[in-house]
Parts: C-alpha cells; sequence; structure tokens
C-alpha cells in the first residue's frame, strides 16, 4: 500500500493552476518520490479539462514498470485506475509538506494490478530491513520463554522464495542460534487462494526442519501467519475497503489485482500496526 500512498499524494500539485501539462507534474511528483523507476506513465483524462481547477479528476491512470521503492525493492509492474476524485482546493492549498493533507472530497476507489518476480522478491528477503521485518513476524509469533524472548535467542537468515507455479510458492529459511551458532533449515511450500475476496490462506502446506517433516503445530503457526498477515477485513475499521480480484502465481511471477475504496484519507498517512 505504500506506493498507493506516493500516488495519491501525487495529487498534491495537480490542480495547482501552472503552464504545464498536469500529467507531467503528475509523474514528476510520483518519480521523486521512489528510489528510481525504469517506466512512469501518469493519465489525468478529464472532460473538459478545466474540471482540474475546480478540484475535479474524472479518472487517474497510473502505469509504471522496474518500480523501485528502495535501492533493494524492486517492483515488476504496478498499474492503478481510479474513479472519479474530486479534491478540496481550499484545504489542499493550506497543507504543507509535513501536514496530513486531507483533501478528499468524496471516497477514492479503484482497481490496481501488482506484479512481482521471483529475482525481485529475493533481492527484498534479503536486504537488511527485511530480513529483521521478517524476524518480528515470524520468530516474534512464538510465545516467550522465562529467561528471554524467542527473538533475542533466534536469527532468521538466508531466507529465500520459489515461485512453482499452480499458486504454491516454497521459502526456505535458516534459523540460527545466536547462543552456539547452531542453525536449522526450515523449508515451507504451500499453496495460496482467495477465499472470499478478503484473505489469503495457506493450503495443502508442507513443511520440513533440515528435511524432516516439522510437527503439526508449526504448519499450524504458519497458516494462522498467513491469514493474520493477508487479512484485508482487518483495514476496515480504519477506512480501508479492499477485495482481491485475482491471484496468481506462475513458475516465475505473483500478479495480484485488487479494488480498493478509501473512506477516511487519515488511512494513508496515519501509522498502522
Amino acid at each position: 500500500m505504500e506506493l498507493l500512498s506516493i500516488i495519491l499524494s501525487g495529487l498534491l500539485t495537480l490542480v495547482s493552476p501552472v503552464g504545464v501539462v498536469f500529467d507531467n507534474i503528475a509523474e514528476r511528483d510520483i518519480r521523486s518520490a521512489l528510489h528510481s523507476a525504469e517506466e512512469l506513465e501518469v493519465r489525468l483524462d478529464n472532460s473538459p479539462n478545466y474540471f482540474l481547477f475546480a478540484g475535479k479528476v474524472e479518472r487517474l491512470r497510473f502505469a509504471g514498470r522496474g518500480l523501485y521503492l528502495t535501492p533493494d525493492i524492486r517492483i515488476e509492474s504496478f498499474e492503478v485506475e481510479t474513479d472519479p476524485i474530486e479534491v478540496d482546493l481550499d484545504r489542499l492549498n493550506e497543507e504543507d509538506e509535513s501536514g496530513v493533507p486531507l483533501f478528499l472530497q468524496e471516497p477514492l476507489q479503484g482497481a490496481f494490478r501488482l506484479v512481482l518476480t521471483e529475482e525481485d522478491m529475493n533481492r527484498a528477503l534479503r536486504s537488511a530491513p527485511f530480513i529483521e521485518e521478517l524476524g518480528e513476524a515470524g520468530i516474534g509469533a512464538i510465545p516467550e520463554t522465562e529467561d528471554e524472548t524467542i527473538a533475542q535467542r533466534f536469527r532468521i537468515v538466508n531466507p529465500e522464495v520459489d515461485f512453482l507455479g499452480n499458486n504454491r510458492i516454497r521459502v526456505q529459511v535458516e534459523i540460527q542460534d545466536l547462543r552456539d551458532e547452531e542453525q536449522v533449515t526450515i523449508a515451507v511450500e504451500t499453496g495460496l487462494e482467495v477465499v472470499g475476496g478478503t484473505q489469503l490462506r495457506a493450503i495443502d502446506t508442507q513443511i520440513t526442519i533440515n528435511g524432516e517433516e516439522a510437527p503439526s503445530r508449526l504448519e499450524n503457526l504458519v497458516v494462522n501467519l498467513v491469514e493474520r498477515v493477508f487479512n484485508l477485513k482487518k483495514f476496515e475499521e480504519n477506512g480501508l475497503l479492499a477485495r482481491f480480484l485475482d491471484f496468481t502465481i506462475t513458475g516465475e511471477r505473483l500478479e495480484l489485482t485488487a479494488f480498493a475504496r478509501v473512506e477516511d484519507p487519515e488511512w494513508f498517512y496515519e501509522p498502522r500496526e
């Protein structure tokens, strides 16, 4: 969702009465918010065009390829198409870069398509910030011991993902014991399916530890983790309605199409867990 936030923030200068093409302004602002982009195109549709000066956009279309959020996090492609947007120009002009721009007159809604490659996912997984976050999400989900937390004792290293096709994925990590430097290799192979448009669920999950079948409680931990992380309904109370429209994993890429409706613009800017 960070990329959606960047695109929405690009609207801040779209309706300023300046003598340049609006599409170019939007592209410039979005590009400046990214680390880099191989290809990026923004299209603002309005008929007549002077409606832009009233804060109205009939449709916003965005398409990008090779989008780098950071030097290690690359998105193969990302496309967005919105329904009409109406902006409060007075509120927009009052905001500065540090403010929370609550400038939407009506809820914002549209569809987006995201494509990630196996190569890009592995590069992101091996970056230091991602490994730290992965440890907090995975090891941090295990209950604490009496004398120390599991997260203090163990560290995740060398994560790797393989796209297997047919909506199946294989993830392998090494868990290193910081006390004696011993480590075990855990491999998780699972299918993923969309349930009710709001949930990704792990199915037919197989887990091995150093090549041996893992206890069933570890499988339950993985299934519960997937359900907790990829549950779109948890965002609804904060003003975001989202639904999975399509989810496909081939041997080389993951493709996700979804619909999102932002009821409360603060969702983009307030800290979220």
